[in-house]
């Protein structure tokens, strides 16, 4: 049966246009921003588009991918007042400034790079590191003004040897990590004092064994403190340095994923993750800044987690936990229902007509009713918000620094991640093509802590990165 169905969808794919979902997965969140610098605005991150609120989760509007986020990961945000979303998406690294109505693709020495891992200083705003491969060397690029454009590469690998994540230390923007490993299998930590110009790196093999190093988060107060996400053939461990990198030890160890991360004003430290080999959902705290962790008792199936003043918020399973969203205000001991898909309202009317395909795969799948499809925003969202950027609405009114919106040019039809074309059988076709996809296969939510381990955004301190 099963080489039946797939050998269908290989004869629809020569068919019909490619499926309006990008990667033809069945619906699932991958992270959730919650700016601290804009306590009404909740970004949620699925495999479908982005999900957004300006107005603490009373209306939603929903922005499906289009080739600029095709596929796009590790979201972030910069603070006020440039209120730009990157992501990496599709090998580059794309840029929005005016919430998901266009994106463009970041210029300079990172063109002819696969881009893997980007991490946006949440301290200055403008500047960011990216880490590119090409011909298997590996190198780290920075740019200054946001993502738009990257100077020459600070450090490169030799042949053999991965560069896997990248950060910069709030309390010391001076301090830059990168993670490594060596052709031996080796994990290395690099550290930088002078902002990426020259690195030492530290062979952590003696503490840790063999296996693959990811930087998580660089502790807010102490530079010298990083918590890193360690993996090997059998297991999966938090790992922690006290020491800028020269020695490490693993707190925490698990048979299973680390998912999602997030620290609290107080400096409680929530970790979510699929235990006992992924078959069940584990949730694990900290009150000693990473020392020791207590497993949390009947956590949702967590994807990502942000927190705001204190209120966590969790990317959970729509479909298994019964909500998109859920918050917590008891350290994650607690969870309420805060969102689910089906509250999304209407399109993002810059983009009302260009998503109208992939909404009615939406629909067929049950995510929302189809008069999502066609409504109206609610004018309380139809703005350009606090950001003051481009408006999100038709003629809607002003955002509370910004001026009215007039809803900006729609992207033109192209062959990206949103565009169903074609006749009314093509796009049959295409849905049918996705639901049989979707049964056959699920996509892995690309979490944070698959690259850095920031899910709440440019803030580890408030809500991806």
């Amino acid at each position: 049966m099963r080489r039946w169905v797939e050998a269908f969808l290989v004869a629809a794919a020569l068919a019909a246009p490619a499926p309006a979902r990008a990667n033809g997965a069945f619906p699932d969140s991958e992270s959730i921003l919650t700016p601290a610098d804009r306590p009404q605005d909740i970004i949620l991150v699925t495999n479908f588009g982005l999900i957004s609120s300006t107005d603490g989760g009373k209306t939603w509007l929903w922005s499906c991918e289009q080739e600029g986020n095709v596929l796009g990961a590790f979201y972030q945000l910069t603070p006020l007042p440039r209120n730009r979303l990157i992501t990496v998406t599709n090998q580059n690294l794309g840029y929005s400034d005016d919430r998901s109505c266009g994106w463009q693709i970041a210029t300079g020495a990172v063109a002819g790079q696969s881009i893997t891992d980007a991490y946006l200083d949440p301290v200055t705003g403008t500047r960011v590191m990216a880490i590119g491969v090409a011909s298997q060397i590996y190198s780290l690029f920075p740019s200054t003004d946001a993502g738009t454009t990257f100077g020459a590469s600070l450090f490169q690998t030799t042949v053999g040897t991965t560069m896997n994540g990248v950060e910069i230390a709030q309390s010391d923007g001076n301090v830059v990590y990168i993670a490594l490993r060596a052709p031996t299998g080796a994990p290395m930590l690099g550290r930088s004092d002078d902002g990426g110009a020259h690195f030492t790196i530290h062979d952590l093999s003696a503490s840790l064994g063999s296996g693959l190093l990811r930087i998580i988060a660089v502790d807010p107060q102490d530079p010298n403190r990083v918590l890193m996400r360690f993996l090997t053939a059998d297991d999966q461990s938090l790992a922690l340095t006290t020491d800028g990198g020269t020695s490490a030890t693993k707190p925490l160890t698990i048979n299973g994923d680390f998912k999602a991360f997030t620290r609290l004003p107080n400096g409680t430290i929530l970790l979510g993750a699929g235990i006992e080999y992924n078959t069940r959902p584990g949730l694990f705290r900290s009150r000693d800044r990473g020392a020791t962790f207590e497993a949390v008792a009947s956590p949702p199936a967590i994807r990502a987690l942000a927190q705001r003043a204190g209120t966590v918020y969790a990317a959970a399973d729509n479909f298994g936990d019964g909500y998109a969203i859920g918050t917590s205000t008891d350290e994650g001991t607690t969870w309420q229902s805060f969102m689910v898909y089906s509250d999304v309202n209407a399109i993002n009317p810059c983009l009302k007509t260009y998503c109208q395909d992939t909404c009615g795969v939406e629909v067929s799948m049950t995510i929302w009713p189809a008069e999502v499809c066609a409504a109206d925003a609610p004018v309380s969202t139809g703005t350009a918000g606090r950001g003051g950027g481009t408006g999100q609405g038709g003629a809607g009114a002003g955002g509370s620094s910004g001026t009215g919106g007039t809803g900006g040019t729609p992207p033109p039809k192209h062959g990206g991640g949103c565009d169903v074309a074609g006749s009314p059988g093509a796009r049959s076709a295409a849905v049918l093509l996705l639901a049989i996809a979707a049964a056959l296969r699920r996509r892995a939510p690309a979490t944070a802590l698959g690259r850095a381990g920031r899910p709440d955004g440019p803030t580890p301190t408030s809500g991806s990165n």
